[in-house]
């Protein structure tokens, strides 16, 4: 299945769990984001959403799980930036 900008849905899956045994749907990410939850099990996929994933991807993502961009903002500073800052993403915020 293809999105709008022609990112396949299932990039940002296999993305963020490259790295890991236990998987993360995007809409379990989804939810993790909207309700600022960051439970360690999952934090290498969260770190990996944030600084692996094109940023039209990103965008695709927010628009397909109608999650605000003061919300994503919210969740770097509160999760990621201290950790993987992401110089390209932070200039979206500003």
């Amino acid at each position: 299945m293809v999105g709008k900008g022609g990112f396949c849905l299932y990039v940002i899956e296999n993305i963020i769990n490259a790295q890991t045994r236990n998987r993360l749907s995007e809409k379990e990410l989804a939810e993790l984001i909207r309700r600022l939850r960051f439970p360690p099990e999952f934090c290498v996929q969260v770190y990996n959403f944030f600084t692996d994933v094109p940023l039209r991807a990103v965008g695709e993502f927010l628009e397909r799980h109608d999650i605000p961009l003061e919300t994503l903002k919210t969740y770097y500073e509160a999760h990621v930036r201290s950790a993987y800052p992401n110089p390209e993403l932070e200039e979206i915020f500003a």
